[in-house]
Protein backbone atom coordinates (compact mmCIF):
# COMPACT_ATOMS: atom_id res chain seq x y z
CA UNK A 1 0.00 0.00 0.00
CA UNK A 2 1.29 3.40 -1.21
CA UNK A 3 1.00 6.76 1.18
CA UNK A 4 1.41 9.97 0.02
CA UNK A 5 2.83 12.71 2.27
CA UNK A 6 3.24 16.62 1.70
CA UNK A 7 7.07 16.70 2.36
CA UNK A 8 8.05 18.41 5.41
CA UNK A 9 11.19 19.83 7.00
CA UNK A 10 10.68 16.75 9.17
CA UNK A 11 10.76 14.12 6.60
CA UNK A 12 14.45 16.00 4.82
CA UNK A 13 16.59 13.05 6.00
CA UNK A 14 14.13 10.36 3.74
CA UNK A 15 13.86 12.80 1.01
CA UNK A 16 17.53 12.30 1.30
CA UNK A 17 18.14 8.68 1.93
CA UNK A 18 15.53 8.15 -1.90
CA UNK A 19 17.95 10.25 -3.78
CA UNK A 20 21.30 8.99 -2.21
CA UNK A 21 20.26 5.39 -2.72
CA UNK A 22 17.04 4.36 -4.23
CA UNK A 23 16.22 6.82 -6.50
CA UNK A 24 18.90 6.76 -9.33
CA UNK A 25 19.87 3.10 -8.23
CA UNK A 26 19.65 1.76 -12.12
CA UNK A 27 20.77 5.40 -13.72
CA UNK A 28 24.12 6.35 -11.38
CA UNK A 29 24.92 9.03 -14.11
CA UNK A 30 22.14 11.06 -13.18
CA UNK A 31 22.14 10.73 -9.16
CA UNK A 32 23.69 14.53 -9.09
CA UNK A 33 20.07 15.66 -9.91
CA UNK A 34 18.66 16.20 -6.13
CA UNK A 35 15.56 17.77 -8.29
CA UNK A 36 17.20 21.41 -7.91
CA UNK A 37 16.76 22.43 -11.53
CA UNK A 38 13.93 23.01 -11.68
CA UNK A 39 14.10 25.84 -9.23
CA UNK A 40 17.21 27.46 -10.84
CA UNK A 41 17.89 29.12 -13.77
CA UNK A 42 19.89 27.14 -16.82
CA UNK A 43 23.16 28.91 -16.09
CA UNK A 44 22.85 28.49 -12.03
CA UNK A 45 22.39 25.15 -12.13
CA UNK A 46 25.08 24.57 -15.00
CA UNK A 47 27.87 26.47 -12.59
CA UNK A 48 26.74 23.84 -9.71
CA UNK A 49 27.61 20.20 -10.76
CA UNK A 50 29.18 19.00 -7.63
CA UNK A 51 27.38 16.19 -6.28
CA UNK A 52 27.60 17.25 -2.88
CA UNK A 53 26.99 20.71 -3.38
CA UNK A 54 24.08 20.07 -5.11
CA UNK A 55 22.80 18.16 -2.26
CA UNK A 56 23.20 20.57 0.78
CA UNK A 57 21.74 23.13 -1.61
CA UNK A 58 18.63 20.50 -1.91
CA UNK A 59 18.63 20.41 1.86
CA UNK A 60 18.77 23.33 2.63
CA UNK A 61 15.76 24.71 0.42
CA UNK A 62 13.85 21.72 2.38
CA UNK A 63 14.47 22.81 5.80
CA UNK A 64 13.66 26.58 4.54
CA UNK A 65 10.43 25.31 3.13
CA UNK A 66 11.00 26.13 -0.34
CA UNK A 67 11.66 22.58 -2.10
CA UNK A 68 8.02 21.48 -2.03
CA UNK A 69 6.19 18.14 -3.64
CA UNK A 70 5.30 14.75 -2.11
CA UNK A 71 6.86 11.45 -1.28
CA UNK A 72 5.14 8.21 -1.47
CA UNK A 73 6.24 5.27 1.19
CA UNK A 74 5.64 2.04 1.18
CA UNK A 75 5.75 1.36 5.11
CA UNK A 76 8.50 3.34 5.74
CA UNK A 77 10.71 3.48 2.75
CA UNK A 78 10.30 6.20 -0.16
CA UNK A 79 9.70 4.94 -3.18
CA UNK A 80 8.52 7.82 -5.36
CA UNK A 81 9.23 12.08 -4.73
CA UNK A 82 6.86 14.23 -6.81
CA UNK A 83 8.67 18.34 -7.08
CA UNK A 84 5.48 20.21 -7.10
CA UNK A 85 5.37 24.08 -6.63
CA UNK A 86 4.10 27.23 -6.63
CA UNK A 87 5.13 28.25 -10.72
CA UNK A 88 6.91 31.29 -9.37
CA UNK A 89 9.14 29.41 -7.36
CA UNK A 90 10.31 27.42 -10.71
CA UNK A 91 13.45 29.97 -12.73
CA UNK A 92 13.51 27.35 -15.00
CA UNK A 93 9.98 27.14 -15.99
CA UNK A 94 9.98 31.31 -15.95
CA UNK A 95 12.98 31.53 -18.23
CA UNK A 96 11.58 29.16 -20.23
CA UNK A 97 8.54 30.83 -20.71
CA UNK A 98 10.14 34.25 -21.52
CA UNK A 99 12.75 32.91 -24.01
CA UNK A 100 9.86 30.98 -26.18
CA UNK A 101 7.96 34.13 -25.58
CA UNK A 102 4.81 32.68 -23.97
CA UNK A 103 3.55 34.29 -21.34
CA UNK A 104 1.60 32.13 -18.73
CA UNK A 105 -2.27 32.55 -17.49
CA UNK A 106 -1.63 34.84 -14.07
CA UNK A 107 -3.61 32.59 -12.32
CA UNK A 108 -2.35 31.23 -9.07
CA UNK A 109 -0.82 28.19 -10.43
CA UNK A 110 0.54 25.06 -8.99
CA UNK A 111 3.05 23.48 -11.45
CA UNK A 112 4.05 19.69 -11.34
CA UNK A 113 7.73 19.81 -12.50
CA UNK A 114 8.75 16.11 -11.99
CA UNK A 115 8.31 12.84 -10.90
CA UNK A 116 10.94 10.29 -9.82
CA UNK A 117 10.01 6.76 -9.38
CA UNK A 118 12.30 3.68 -7.62
CA UNK A 119 12.88 1.53 -10.56
CA UNK A 120 11.48 -1.53 -8.80
CA UNK A 121 8.16 0.31 -8.44
CA UNK A 122 7.51 2.08 -12.18
CA UNK A 123 4.58 1.45 -14.27
CA UNK A 124 2.28 1.20 -11.20
CA UNK A 125 0.47 4.29 -10.93
CA UNK A 126 2.75 5.97 -8.16
CA UNK A 127 2.93 8.82 -10.45
CA UNK A 128 -0.80 9.65 -10.96
CA UNK A 129 -1.69 9.50 -7.39
CA UNK A 130 1.11 12.06 -6.92
CA UNK A 131 -1.11 13.76 -9.70
CA UNK A 132 -4.29 13.28 -8.19
CA UNK A 133 -2.96 14.74 -4.54
CA UNK A 134 -1.45 17.39 -5.66
CA UNK A 135 -4.81 18.60 -7.69
CA UNK A 136 -6.75 18.08 -4.73
CA UNK A 137 -4.32 20.23 -2.05
CA UNK A 138 -3.55 22.79 -4.96
CA UNK A 139 -7.71 23.49 -4.91
CA UNK A 140 -7.37 23.61 -0.83
CA UNK A 141 -4.44 25.55 -0.84
CA UNK A 142 -5.95 28.12 -3.20
CA UNK A 143 -4.34 27.64 -6.35
CA UNK A 144 -6.67 28.18 -9.60
CA UNK A 145 -4.78 25.86 -12.37
CA UNK A 146 -2.25 23.16 -12.20
CA UNK A 147 0.12 23.11 -14.89
CA UNK A 148 2.69 20.77 -15.99
CA UNK A 149 5.67 20.10 -18.89
CA UNK A 150 5.25 16.99 -20.58
CA UNK A 151 8.34 15.91 -23.04
CA UNK A 152 6.27 15.81 -26.22
CA UNK A 153 8.35 12.74 -27.76
CA UNK A 154 6.42 10.11 -26.01
CA UNK A 155 9.56 7.60 -27.36
CA UNK A 156 11.30 9.63 -24.91
CA UNK A 157 12.56 6.62 -22.55
CA UNK A 158 12.55 8.66 -19.51
CA UNK A 159 9.45 10.74 -18.74
CA UNK A 160 10.57 12.67 -15.85
CA UNK A 161 8.04 15.38 -16.43
CA UNK A 162 5.05 12.62 -16.94
CA UNK A 163 3.70 11.49 -20.20
CA UNK A 164 1.03 14.32 -21.81
CA UNK A 165 -1.50 11.03 -21.63
CA UNK A 166 -1.63 10.47 -18.37
CA UNK A 167 -2.42 14.52 -17.53
CA UNK A 168 -5.25 14.23 -20.60
CA UNK A 169 -6.78 11.35 -18.81
CA UNK A 170 -6.72 13.33 -15.66
CA UNK A 171 -8.81 16.34 -16.87
CA UNK A 172 -6.45 18.69 -18.05
CA UNK A 173 -5.76 20.49 -21.77
CA UNK A 174 -2.85 21.42 -23.91
CA UNK A 175 -1.88 25.08 -23.64
CA UNK A 176 1.40 25.19 -25.57
CA UNK A 177 4.10 23.14 -27.57
CA UNK A 178 7.44 24.18 -27.05
CA UNK A 179 8.80 21.63 -29.17
CA UNK A 180 10.49 19.56 -26.82
CA UNK A 181 7.83 19.85 -24.30
CA UNK A 182 4.06 21.09 -24.09
CA UNK A 183 2.60 22.56 -21.30
CA UNK A 184 -0.39 21.41 -20.12
CA UNK A 185 -2.96 22.50 -17.34
CA UNK A 186 -6.03 21.84 -15.60
CA UNK A 187 -8.74 24.72 -13.93
CA UNK A 188 -9.69 23.48 -10.74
Amino acid sequence: MIEIKKLTPELCDKWLGFFDGIAFSDHGEWAFCYCIEGHMTRADNDALSDHAERREYAKKMILEGKMQGYLAFEGDTVVGWCNANDRDNYAYIRELFDYQKYMPDKRKTKSVFCFLIAPAYRGQGIAGQFLKRVCDDAGKDGFERVEAYPFSDVSLQYQFHGTEKMYLNNGFSKLADFGLMNVVAKDL
